[in-house]
C-alpha cells in the first residue's frame, strides 16, 4: 500500500511550497504576536463600544470581545486569521491534487500508472506527503507563537503548552480539507474545476460561520460549516479539549478519502 519513490518524487515536487508556507505561517504569526502585545487591548476596547463592530470582531477572530480576554487568548486568534488559514490550505490544496487529478489533466499520469505500481499505493504515497505537510503546517503558528513571545515582552506570562489543542484542532481542520479535496480530485478530470468546488465549500462554511450570530435561521443548519468545528480561541479561554469536533473532523477526512481511494483505483485516465 505504500511506494518510496512515489512518495519521494510527490514530496520532491511539493517541498519548495510546503517550506515557503511554513515560513510565511512563523513570519506572520511572530508580527501577530507583536501587534496583539501593542495594540491587542486597545483595539478591543474600542471595538467593545459599538455592538455591530463587535460583532464583525467576534467573528473575523472567535474572540468574545465581553469575556475575560488575556494576551494567551489574543495570541489564539492567529489560528483563525485568513492569511494563516489560506497558506495553510493552498498547499494542501495543491498539493493533495497534484497526482490524482493534476497528472490526469495534463495527460502524464498513464506513464506513472504503467509502472508496476498499483493504484492504491500511489494514492496512499501521494496522500501521506499532503498529510504530512497538513501536520507540519498546522503546528507552524505553535512555533511562532513561541518566537514572538521569545522576541517580544509580554504582560503575562504565556504557556505554550495552551495552544497544543487548537493546533490538533487545526491539524484536523486540514486534513478535513485535504480529504475532501482528495475525494474531489479523483472524482473529476479537472483540476480547476476540482479546486474551485473546494473552494467553494470553505467559502460557505465562512459564510455560515459569518452569519451565525445575526441569522437564528442559521444556526440550525451551522452543523454544515466545517470552520463551527474550529474553536482554537474558546479551547484556549476554556482549556477544554476538542474531543467532539476533532472526531467530527477526523470523521469527515477519512471517509472523504476513503470514497477517494476506491474513485482513483476505478478511474479512467486519459492519455495525453
Amino acid at each position: 500500500m505504500f511506494n518510496y519513490g512515489v512518495f519521494r518524487k510527490t514530496l520532491l515536487e511539493s517541498s519548495w511550497s510546503i517550506l515557503a508556507a511554513a515560513i510565511g505561517l512563523v513570519a506572520f504569526v511572530v508580527l501577530f504576536v507583536w501587534a496583539m502585545q501593542h495594540m491587542g487591548t486597545e483595539l478591543l476596547s474600542f471595538v467593545s463600544k459599538f455592538p455591530f463592530l463587535q460583532k464583525v470582531f467576534e467573528m473575523s477572530l472567535g474572540i468574545k470581545v465581553s469575556g475575560e480576554v488575556s494576551l494567551s487568548v489574543l495570541f489564539a486568534a492567529c489560528f483563525t486569521h485568513l492569511m494563516v488559514m489560506m497558506l495553510a490550505w493552498s498547499v494542501i490544496i495543491a498539493t493533495s491534487t497534484r497526482v490524482t487529478v493534476g497528472e490526469v489533466e495534463q495527460g502524464t499520469a498513464d506513464l506513472l500508472l504503467t509502472l508496476p505500481v498499483h493504484r492504491y499505493e500511489v494514492y496512499v504515497s501521494t496522500s501521506l506527503v499532503w498529510m504530512i505537510s497538513a501536520t507540519l503546517l498546522s503546528f507552524m503558528p505553535l512555533l511562532g507563537i513561541w518566537i514572538g513571545t521569545f522576541f517580544v515582552d509580554t504582560s503575562e506570562v504565556i504557556d505554550l503548552k495552551r495552544y497544543i489543542a487548537p493546533a490538533c484542532n487545526f491539524l484536523c481542520l486540514n486534513l478535513a480539507i485535504g480529504g475532501i479535496t482528495s475525494m474531489f480530485g479523483c472524482l473529476l478530470n479537472r483540476r480547476s474545476v476540482t479546486i474551485g468546488l473546494v473552494i467553494a465549500i470553505v467559502f460557505l462554511s465562512s459564510v455560515l460561520n459569518f452569519l451565525e450570530p445575526f441569522l437564528d435561521e442559521i444556526k440550525r443548519i451551522k452543523f454544515l460549516s466545517l470552520l463551527s468545528y474550529f474553536r482554537p480561541v474558546d479551547i484556549v479561554r476554556t482549556g477544554v479539549w476538542p474531543s467532539a469536533h476533532c472526531t467530527v473532523l477526523l470523521v469527515v477526512a477519512l471517509l472523504c478519502w476513503i470514497v477517494g481511494l476506491i474513485a482513483f483505483s476505478r478511474k479512467d485516465i486519459p492519455t495525453a
